[in-house]
Parts: structure tokens; sequence; C-alpha cells
């Protein structure tokens, strides 16, 4: 009886994985496959070395070579023959670790010239030196360009010429983690691409969404404003570019030092790029805090928490969270606050940010003096992934308050709308409430914004003010106006920023505590706005005189 012939994939150990390389050889020109297994990983690599370039595009882009690695941890290369026979005589090093005789498992029986490696370190390292010193030499020159460009203020050619070194560095990395060289793609998807090797550059990159990356939005604006024949101004831009690049280099560096040393040491330790990068500090532990996270984790799928901030005042608690990820919308962000408060009662209180990293990204210039505070590794307390990126800041960076002429000036209006409601016919108070609410949400966000730089979203009165006490912890104070006033304040606030078909049942007593709040906060506006210089004259002027009434310049 004759014997079956045994497969040459059975030293994988994967009967499915067997299966498939053995119906591989069978429907295409194999020429050789190659099989390293890492010892202190449970990854393993298969570089398959085709004939033809055309069956490389189709088999690279089977389904199952990501399930092997999905599943299995069993990384897949194909290089075609001519390719392969190119890089090994440039010392391409991922060719020599990965092509050693020690790995060849399978071999065509009628290949004319199969490449087997069998040199040591010794008669390759010069080879190694060669190939390395061709990145470094490309390399500067591109750099060097980049700040000659910038000595001559070209603008937009500064950020197509980074483009150009961020794609050249990308390219490298593809090289020495693939073997390969991906053509016709651009850069979203080069770097979509790399993230299966290196997952730590989603630490470098902001996502506009799914696919696409704020950095490739940033070069396609030059590029069009070079179409239209016109300047690009985002110097600020120039300094996070750099950050990206010098990262990606280090990541080049790292994986020349980490070839080499397999190529010397075959299955020796492996360098990790991330090792002491990305140091896991350790917090107190904070039992309410981490009951507060898991259920805030119920409610919506985030990337980070960062706790920013933390108040006690009497035996109230506040905890101050930014979420960060996608659809935490207002809506959201009131129903998880109300989840919190029913779960931990009135002994701890919960102020919630929530936006999108995109969005951050899109607003540092105006936004970036409070968001670079929040957004450090000290104040993290949950990281669904630990790659997710800082927004590319903008450096220098010069905070300023972006159209306050125009939030005083709407503020100050509500406190004159209030005032002549008042001063009409005698207890007339109906629409009181209304601009009293209009009054409060208004003052809190212009408040915040001139403390903070931020301008937060409509949340609701109560989540406003506690922001004004964490932009200036001593607007406090005045909470003994609210403690004073006939009802809970921000309930009412919040009830009466809609209209209700229903007769105002507010009598002058009540009328006097809204309006003993709103000329002590319109003070305090005045004082930080005014006494601060934050508009010159003109622009007061121009308030005084559209908004005619005491309240504007008395104290």
């Amino acid at each position: 009886m004759k014997t079956q012939k045994k497969s040459p994939f059975s030293v994988l150990a994967n009967e499915f994985l067997e299966n498939t390389l053995d119906q591989l050889v069978k429907d295409y020109s194999i020429v050789q496959v190659y099989y390293k297994k890492e010892k202190k990983s449970t990854q393993s690599h298969i570089l398959v070395q085709v004939y033809k370039y055309a069956d490389v595009v189709k088999l690279q882009a089977k389904k199952w070579v990501a399930e092997f690695r999905e599943q299995y941890q069993v990384y897949i290369y194909f290089i075609d023959y001519s390719r392969i026979d190119y890089q090994f005589s440039k010392g391409h090093p991922f060719i020599e670790y990965h092509c050693h005789q020690s790995s060849l498992i399978y071999q065509h029986e009628e290949s004319s010239s199969p490449l087997v490696i069998e040199r040591g370190w010794k008669k390759y390292h010069k080879k190694f030196n060669q190939y390395e010193d061709s990145f470094h030499h490309d390399h500067e020159i591109r750099r060097v360009q980049i700040e000659r460009l910038i000595s001559e203020d070209s603008y937009n050619s500064i950020f197509t010429s980074f483009e150009k070194l961020i794609e050249y560095d990308l390219e490298y990395l593809e090289e020495l983690y693939t073997g390969n060289r991906t053509s016709d793609i651009n850069l979203n998807q080069r770097i979509n691409n790399l993230l299966i090797y290196i997952p730590e550059l989603k630490s470098y990159f902001v996502k506009k969404n799914s696919h696409q990356y704020f950095i490739t939005e940033l070069f396609a604006k030059a590029k069009k404003a070079i179409e239209g024949d016109d300047l690009i101004y985002d110097t600020e831009m120039y300094e996070s570019l750099r950050i990206i690049e010098d990262s990606l280099f280090t990541f080049i560096e790292a994986r020349f030092y980490e070839l080499k040393h397999l190529i010397k040491k075959q299955y020796g330790k492996i360098y990790k790029v991330d090792q002491d990068v990305f140091p896991i500090k350790e917090y107190p532990n904070d039992e309410i805090l981490d009951k507060a996270i898991e259920r805030i984790l119920t409610f919506t799928e985030l990337e980070q928490i960062y706790l920013f901030h933390q108040t006690t005042y009497g035996e109230v608690k506040t905890y101050y969270l930014l979420l960060i990820g996608s659809n935490v919308n207002n809506e959201k962000l009131k129903s998880i606050t109300q989840s919190l408060k029913s779960r931990f009662g009135d002994q701890y209180g919960f102020l919630l940010l929530g936006h999108d990293r995109y969005w951050i990204q899109m607003n540092l210039y105006q936004y970036q003096s409070f968001f670079v505070f929040i957004m450090q590794t000290k104040h993290l307390m949950y990281s669904s992934d630990q790659y997710h990126p800082e927004p590319h800041w903008q450096m220098p960076h010069h905070p300023q308050h972006n159209e306050l002429y125009f939030h005083c000036k709407n503020t100050l209006e509500s406190v004159v709308q209030f005032y002549k409601l008042l001063e009409g016919e005698k207890e007339n108070y109906q629409g009181i409430s209304n601009l009293f609410s209009l009054f409060f949400l208004s003052f809190c966000r212009t408040y915040i914004l001139v403390k903070t730089f931020y301008l937060p979203n409509y949340l609701t009165s109560e989540a406003l003010w506690q922001l004004c006490i964490y932009a200036n912890k001593d607007i406090y104070k005045f909470n003994y106006l609210f403690e004073q006033f006939y009802t809970n304040p921000f309930s009412f606030a919040d009830y009466n920023m809609s209209v209700h078909h229903s007769l105002a049942k507010i009598d002058t007593e009540k009328v006097n505590q809204m309006k003993m709040i709103v000329e002590k906060l319109m003070n305090e506006l005045k004082e930080v706005v005014i006494g601060g210089q934050l508009l010159d004259d003109f622009e007061l002027d121009l308030i005084a005189e559209k908004t005619d009434h005491p309240i504007v310049y008395t104290n």
C-alpha cells in the first residue's frame, strides 16, 4: 500500500492553515515558503514567494490572510520572485531574516534558482549598513529641504514637503515590516495597513472617521490652496507634524535595531518599540469613581475618560470627567448624569463633558488651552486602547477669546430685556422666568470662555454652573443665592428654557431673588471682562450703545 506523502506544512501544527497552504501550492505558482515562530511571543510569520506579481496582489487580499492573523496571530506575507531577488541583492534586512535556510519549509521541485540565505552576520553586515545608510541619507535631504522652506516662509510647500517625508517614512516602515511596498494607495490607506504591524501608530494620528485622518485633510487643504494660488497660514501645525515625523523616524530606527538583532541572534529576544515609552501610571483607588466609570460605559462606547478636576463642598463631592468618543451628545450626557445621580444619590456629583476626538482637533485654534491641560496621562482614568492619539497640538499656541464681544453683548442684552420687563406693567411677570434662564445660560457660557478659553455646549444649568466653579473656584461664593432661591434654581432654569403655555405664577419676592442673582453675576462678569481688559474701549462702547441701561455701567 502506498504511504500518503506528508505535507511540508505539518510543522505549523495547525490543520486549517496546513490545508490552506497545501491548496495554495496547487492553485498558484509558489516558489518557496518560509516560516518563523517567535520564541517569546504567540506570533509566527510565513513568507510566501510567488512567481507572478499579479498573484501577490490577489493573495494578499484574501480574507483568510486576515483571519489567520486575527485568530492565530500568524502573519502571512506574499512577495513576487523578481522583487525578492532584487531586495536580496540590496541587502534588505526583512528578506535577510525571513529567508534564512533554517526557515525554509517548502520549495517547488522545479525551481531553477531558489533563494536560500546561509551567510552569517559577518558576511552580511556591510549590506545592512549600506541599506540603513541609504535611508538616513535620503531622509536627511528631505528634512533639510523642509527647514529651508520654513526659513523662506514657503507656507504651502512646507505642508506638501511634510506630506512627502511622512509618506517616505511610512513606505520604509512597510518595507521593514512586510518586505514589500504597497503601490497606488493614499496616505490614509497606508497608515491603516501599517496598524496591523504597528498598532502604536494610532497614538500619533487623529482620526476624522474610521478610514481617514486629520493630517491627510490638512495636506489636501494645502494642495487646494496651491491650485487656487492661495496661501494656507497654519504655521502652528509645523511642530505637530515634526512630532509625527520624529515618531515615525523612531519607529524606523527601532525596527532596524530589531531586525539587526534578529539576524545576528536567530530567535533572540525581540525589541519592542513601545518598551519604556508608554509607562502605565497607577492611580489611587477610588471605588465611587470606578463604579461610576463602569456605569458610564454601559451607556456608550468610549475611547477615553479623563478625570480633570474634583471639588468637595460640604458633604458633596463632584467629579469632573471628559468623555471622548463618538455621538456623546448632550442628551446622552444628560441620561448618563441622571443614571449616576440615581445610583449614587446627592452625596456625589458628576460633571460630564463629551466630545469626539476629531471635533477637538478641528477646534484647537479656539480651545487648545482647555484640552491640553485635561488630556494628560495623569488624568486618564479609562482607555479602550493604549494607542489612542493625542491631538496634533498647535505650537506655539496663543489663546484668544474669539468672539467674546458677541457673547458679552448677548449676555448684556438678555439682562436689559430682563430689566425692561421688570420696569413695565406692575407685577406682570409673564416671560420673566424665560429671560432669567436665558441670562443664566448666556452668563455661564461667557464666563467659562473668559476663564478657560472654552465655550461649552448647551449643557444643563447645573453642569454649566459646575464648570463656572471649575473656571474660578471663588465664584462658589454666590452659591448662597441659589440656596436661598424658592425652588431648585437649576431645574427652574432648565424648565424655563422652553416655552410653556401657562400663566407665570411669580410674585414680587421671587422676582427679587432672580434680580439679586442677575445683578451679582453680571457684576462678576463685568469685573473679569472689563477689569481684565479683555475687550478694548471701542468694543465696550459698542456694547454700551446697543445695551443702554444702568446695569452696563454700575458696579
